[in-house]
């Protein structure tokens, strides 16, 4: 479908609808908190971090320039961005240093390795799942399991098969095939469960994700399950405190947007794409994002090899419904982003906004894969002649195309639509995001996607 450009739908500012639709923002506003947002562009800047404590010299943080993060950001409308340690400071910057010290090997050095399933081969999590339980694992490490008095851990993956990088041509098939290491450390630092003195203090395999254990023990193992510890004491280890700028939101982008820091070639495939789907004139604060997560995700589906189902899929009547929505509440609303993984699911959603909204500029993922599965372990096996890296290059592009919307219609109870509402949040384009979530189902993550605030 080519992209229309939509007249000038206006409404007068004394008009008793532009009245109303004021009132009915500022009420959505404070209901979402969608101020925090804003909050992002004052995010605790280099002079206002604070050292780690003494007894951990390689904690050094390091000196981050200030630079202005809406510049930069609106001079990235169509093409690759995403928020930096050296750029954001603040908790992203935390991250980085306190996962890449200056020496690996000093005695104050503990590690939490992160271990793969047993059998990691038919792993069926998709990008976001994998990027959630790191993030989860992040907070583990960082607060060494709610004792941050006790010091911190690195966390650091092992290298057994990332099953989304089956083939790569870019290096291993480990997850440093598309992303960044977790940390500057090797796993040759570590102390290696398998040779190791079975006697050894140094080491400790968790049983399960909530065993309590040693905080002396310096190399930590994960369980081969794909859950993890849920941390309640996220912010002490920062030495920021909890407040308006640093809420469970910021801390889980944050990680999140750590963890997804690409390798150059992915980075120089997604802007490439970026280039080629996102209009130079492209307005985020009118434009509506509408993710679909289908296929795999609904009860009852039939796809060999993947997870099963967990939403009551809502039908694509309800995704028009609050599109529709959306462009009462403000008639400015000039685009609308489309993307799924679903493609027959996606072009019939076209096809309804054709017909029922022609004034709207549709925006699409050209060249998206579709692969029709968000699982992970046989992405290979759906569409002929695609490769794994290409159906991740083209879920990431989608993840950041919407990073250039305000509006969202989406089902939260899917990590990857309620990842794409929580980063818009914190580090999208566009300021007060607003989220429709049409699902019935929820998940961890779901009230950060639907209302911003924790």
């Amino acid at each position: 479908m080519e992209a229309k450009t939509s007249p000038n739908r206006g409404t007068p500012n004394n008009s008793p609808r532009a009245s109303s639709l004021t009132q009915f923002r500022m009420i959505v506003v404070s209901v979402t908190c969608a101020t925090l947002v804003s909050v992002v562009n004052n995010i605790i800047m280099p002079n206002d971090r604070l050292s780690s404590s003494g007894n951990r010299s390689h904690d050094t943080p390091q000196k981050y320039p200030k630079t202005s993060k809406k510049l930069t950001k609106d001079q990235h409308i169509n093409t690759f961005w995403w928020p930096s340690p050296e750029e954001y400071g603040g908790i992203l910057g935390k991250i980085h240093d306190f996962q890449n010290p200056s020496d690996c090997s000093a005695a104050s050095a503990k590690f939490f390795v992160w271990r793969s399933k047993s059998d990691n081969e038919n792993d069926t999590r998709g990008l976001t799942a994998w990027a959630h339980a790191a993030s989860s694992h992040m907070l583990h490490a960082l607060t060494d399991a709610d004792q941050p008095e006790a010091g911190h851990r690195i966390l650091i993956n092992d290298d057994k098969l990332f099953p989304m990088a089956k083939g790569c041509e870019h290096g291993l098939e480990t997850r440093e095939c598309y992303f960044e290491p977790l940390t500057n450390c090797k796993l040759s630092d570590v102390d290696d469960y398998e040779t190791a003195d079975p006697k050894s203090s140094n080491i400790k395999i968790l049983s399960k994700t909530d065993e309590e254990y040693d905080r002396n023990v310096r190399t930590l193992y994960t369980s081969d399950s794909i859950w993890f510890r849920k941390v309640k004491d996220m912010y002490s280890w920062t030495g920021l405190g909890f407040n308006s700028q640093h809420s469970t939101i910021h801390m889980t982008a944050a990680c999140l947007a750590y963890y997804f820091r690409v390798k150059p070639w992915l980075r120089k495939e997604i802007d490439e794409r970026l280039r080629r789907n996102i209009p130079l004139d492209l307005n985020p604060q009118r434009t509506i994002g509408v993710p679909i997560r289908r296929s795999d995700k609904c009860h009852g589906h039939a796809l060999e090899g993947s997870a099963s189902g967990e939403l009551e899929c809502p039908p694509l009547e309800e995704y028009l419904k609050k599109v529709k929505e959306f462009l009462e509440f403000d008639p400015r609303i000039e685009n609308v982003i489309v993307t799924s993984e679903d493609k027959s699911a996606c072009e019939e959603f076209l096809e309804i906004l054709n017909k029922e909204l022609p004034s709207l500029r549709v925006i699409q993922n050209i060249g998206d894969v579709q692969q029709g599965t968000g699982s992970g372990s046989k992405l290979e096996a759906y569409t002929e002649g695609s490769s794994n890296a290409q159906v991740v290059a083209s879920a990431l592009t989608s993840l950041h195309m919407h990073m250039r919307a305000r509006y969202f219609v989406l089902t939260s109870k899917s990590t990857w639509t309620s990842t794409i509402a929580v980063m818009a949040r914190v580090y999208g384009f566009a300021s007060e995001v607003i989220v429709f979530d049409i699902g019935p189902n929820k998940n961890t993550f779901a009230h950060l996607a639907r209302r911003g605030c924790a």
